[in-house]
């Protein structure tokens, strides 16, 4: 799943998430769907914007 938010951080679809990682758009809408959940967000741009602060934190820094 965090090669999927990589992906929608950069602005891909689902269609061509699937495309990449060579799985069905199916399985990445059930990812995304994942990703806001555990982030606790509603869109796209929120995830990537989550996943930002999470990896920036000074907890992530000291993994």
């Amino acid at each position: 799943m965090a090669e999927t938010l990589l992906w929608i951080a950069q602005g891909k679809t689902n269609g061509d998430i699937a495309t990449i990682l060579g799985i069905s758009e199916a399985t990445v809408k059930k990812h995304v769907l994942e990703i806001f959940s555990k982030l606790g967000v509603e869109t796209r741009t929120a995830a990537s914007l989550r996943a930002l602060e999470v990896l920036s934190s000074p907890a992530a820094k000291q993994s």
